[in-house]
């Protein structure tokens, strides 16, 4: 058995991990043994709805060291993840960090540093990143990159609204994101909007985002990047301006614009357990060779701290 805490409580992220986990058994052999950083209330409340039998003791990190295999550190503020997944990696204890994973490049290199240091598998994923409208723009992108496509020029339909010119298809992402939000700032919702707009374009693991050009208005902020050669367009929506807005991804090649609106279900994150499982569960087998392990782990940890850039350089521009 894969025994689970879950550390971070006050999201709903807390009960759908509980509910797919615990009352639905969606992995066998998987159990949630632990809730630990979270309010008595709402630690009876998620233990009743996962049927879960738990320890009195066991309510800060230090107290389950030792007694869990693996974990999810998902509260809602990501400035708080930092302090408890370096308590479970030094304990060497895998951890998958809920988004956003840090509210600083500072913050996540320092967990990122201690997972490397103790050899402790750490991984983290936004639930856009399995999205079908995600994978679907990823295949138009990849068809519309084959057809040897000309500059589009500013008066063109597929030029970048900025007015720069483009040789050739670009990814568009937008999404809620507010640079005053009081958890994370722009790194809140903006990291969902970073690793939809990756997943599109694929590319190399790790691979660094252009210095963007940002721009702001009552709308919200547009930042235009570029990853592995392809154009991107990131429209982080005032949540003010835009209150029902949701997130919605767009391929524009020359002639017009192939955009979804991104749906989620109830059922959005089981393949963010599932890309956990992955990465942890072969982790404490350790089934791959150390230099495999390590490779891996540098690319993936590469990833998250150039995603964190970006938005760190997104917030500077907008407070400048």
């Amino acid at each position: 058995m894969l025994r689970l805490a879950l550390v971070g409580l006050d999201s709903s992220h807390a009960d759908h991990y509980v509910r797919l986990v615990e009352a639905e058994r969606r992995w066998p052999g998987v159990r949630v043994v632990a809730l630990v950083d979270g309010e008595p209330a709402r630690r009876a409340e998620l233990a009743a709805a996962g049927g879960l039998s738990l320890s009195a003791g066991e309510v800060t990190v230090p107290d389950v060291v030792g007694r869990v295999d693996a974990a999810i550190v998902a509260h809602r503020a990501g400035r708080l993840h930092g302090a408890a997944a370096r308590t479970l990696l030094r304990a060497g204890v895998p951890v998958l960090v809920d988004k956003p994973f840090a509210a600083s490049v500072a913050d996540a290199r320092a967990t990122l540093d201690v997972a490397r240091v103790h050899g402790t598998a750490v991984t983290t994923a936004s639930a856009l990143r399995f999205a079908p409208q995600v994978a679907a723009a990823r295949d138009v992108l990849a068809a519309t990159a084959g057809r040897g496509l000309a500059t589009a020029g500013p008066g063109d339909p597929a030029a970048p609204e900025d007015g720069t010119t483009s040789s050739g298809p670009a990814v568009e992402v937008s999404g809620p994101a507010d640079p005053r939000d009081e958890r994370d700032g722009l790194f809140f919702l903006g990291i969902h909007l970073v690793e939809a707009a990756r997943a599109v374009v694929g590319g190399a693991p790790g691979a660094a985002w252009a210095p963007p050009v940002v721009t702001t208005s009552a709308d919200g902020i547009v930042a235009t990047t570029r990853l592995d050669g392809v154009d991107v367009r990131l429209a982080l929506l005032d949540p003010g301006s835009h209150p029902t807005a949701g997130f919605a991804v767009a391929v524009r090649p020359p002639g017009g614009v192939e955009r979804s609106e991104v749906v989620l279900d109830a059922d959005y994150l089981a393949p963010v357990v599932e890309h956990a499982l992955a990465v942890l569960a072969p982790a404490l087998g350790a089934t791959a060779s150390a230099d495999e392990d390590a490779a891996r782990g540098d690319a993936s940890h590469a990833t998250v701290l150039a995603d964190l850039a970006l938005l760190e350089q997104i917030t500077a521009a907008v407070r400048v």
